[in-house]
């Protein structure tokens, strides 16, 4: 077969190791589920925080607040190796976290020897009491479910206070024990004030950690102001350190996990980079030197799309289990692994913003609708489908593009002027481009906001109140 007659699956690669979801109470202990993890700066700035405040105060209850797919479970898992009783996984977590031996997360989390005790427990639709007890079992051996009335609380208390180092107890998913007191009437959730209050008054080293996709009285939305407002209380007893990836560290990772197996001439994709680059650089001047390098990486990704992929993710609608390399290997009609499986290896074929708006459209319509951005969503679509009703495919493209651009702009430091439009459409000179751009804006599809140097959807109305109002006139003379 010629490379022509070839697709783009068969000279890219999306790495697995970002797709793997990590389980924390199975994957504890296991050097292989630490493979090819990057904490990125905004992981070590988190574990940072709580050093800090594990060395300064007696906080001793934190919770980690992101989108699904930021990673936290994997720095999760980083920081119960870190100081497990397995002195190959210390070292490992030591060499990932790359940090000068006098670091204040060393100080925090230091461990020797035996190490500390590590209680990883996975949030279920059942007792959060029920779920600690089978994880204790299991950890320390000792026989807990057949005892009547169970103090979990002082039996953490006790495990603390023997091992001299600490006892880490880190709830995943931990909103699925909230969902189920939100629908359990039986479950208390003051459990966690008094889990917090204890970590703090032990005079041994018990620190708990909860992972978290949204606050605490998010999850009791269907319950009256009042519960809400004590659910919030209780998060008051915890630190809440949001975890959520800057946008460039969004782009490294994007980049490690597309594999290019075949060296292609690669010069219209650079040139899109550097456009790209040099749009996000002008109005964040603190962007990275060398972008224009990170965005070609992740080709055959159009490096507008991997700006967007990190604000999108961060979005109402994107908090599903579908994370941004989810995406990337996911099946879904319009999606980038049919987009690799149908067209043909060439150094100009991207995945366009234009694909990303079909994407996006096909698969996840309903929840954006939902969303807080469902209303900018509509008016995008009708200026898409007016496009499309008066022009050519290249009118079509570019409303798309914009579109797409101007609702995750903010998040990316990226706006649909001229440069950026003409790198986003396919092999089309800049002169048809603009004299397109020209039609859109002319027929009241497309505005241009002169301020930002740059083009945006026209979210006015159809009706020609100019010409209404000539009528009248007309009529009344």
């Amino acid at each position: 077969m010629s490379t022509q007659e070839k697709t783009l699956s068969s000279v890219i690669e999306i790495s697995r190791k970002f797709l793997r979801s990590i389980q924390i109470d199975d994957d504890f202990g296991r050097e292989d589920a630490l493979s090819g993890y990057v904490c990125q700066g905004t992981a070590r700035s988190l574990l940072e925080s709580m050093a800090q405040q594990l060395i300064e105060t007696k906080q001793r209850a934190f919770t980690w607040t992101g989108p699904y797919g930021g990673g936290k479970s994997s720095l999760a898992l980083m920081l119960c190796s870190l100081v497990g009783q397995n002195q190959k996984l210390r070292d490992r977590a030591k060499t990932i976290l790359s940090l000068p031996a006098d670091s204040l997360i060393y100080k925090a989390f230091d461990s020797k020897g035996a190490g500390w005790t590590v209680l990883p427990v996975v949030g279920k639709r059942s007792s959060v009491c029920d779920q600690i007890i089978a994880a204790l079992e299991k950890r320390t051996g000792t026989v807990l479910s057949k005892k009547k009335n169970v103090d979990v609380i002082a039996e953490l208390v006790s495990i603390a206070e023997t091992n001299k180092q600490g006892l880490l107890l880190i709830i995943d998913e931990l909103g699925k024990f909230l969902e189920n007191a939100a629908l359990d009437s039986t479950e208390d959730i003051y459990f966690f004030q008094q889990l917090a209050e204890a970590a703090s008054r032990t005079k041994g080293n018990l620190v708990v950690v909860g992972i978290l996709h949204q606050p605490f009285e998010a999850y009791a939305s269907a319950l009256g102001r009042q519960t809400r407002d004590d659910w919030g209380k209780i998060q008051g007893r915890y630190i809440d350190i949001p975890l959520v990836a800057a946008t460039d560290e969004v782009i490294e990772l994007i980049g490690q996990s597309v594999n290019h197996t075949t060296k292609l001439d690669l010069s219209t994709a650079e040139q899109a980079c550097r456009v790209i680059a040099a749009n996000i650089k002008k109005r964040r001047p603190a962007a990275p030197k060398d972008l224009a390098n990170s965005l070609l990486a992740c080709w055959p990704l159009h490096p507008a799309i991997t700006a967007l992929l990190g604000p999108i993710s961060r979005r109402k609608f994107g908090q599903n289990e579908r994370s941004i390399f989810g995406f990337l290997a996911s099946r879904e009609r319009l999606g980038f692994s049919e987009f690799l499986l149908t067209q043909s290896v060439s150094g100009d074929a991207m995945y366009r913003p234009a694909n990303y708006w079909d994407y996006l459209r096909a698969n996840s319509e309903p929840a954006i609708l939902a969303s807080p951005d469902g209303h900018r969503w509509a008016q995008s679509v009708d200026s898409v489908e007016r496009a499309e009703a008066k022009g050519s495919s290249l009118h079509v493209d570019i409303a798309k593009s914009v579109a797409l651009i101007e609702m995750f702009r903010s998040g990316a430091a990226l706006a649909a002027d001229i440069d950026t439009i003409v790198c986003s459409v396919k092999s089309v000179n800049r002169d048809a481009v603009k004299q397109a751009l020209d039609e859109l804006v002319a027929w009241k599809i497309l505005i241009e906001r002169k301020h930002l140097d740059a083009y945006g959807v026209f979210a006015g109305s159809d009706f020609d109140i100019e010409g209404a109002i000539n009528a009248v006139r007309l009529q009344m003379v």
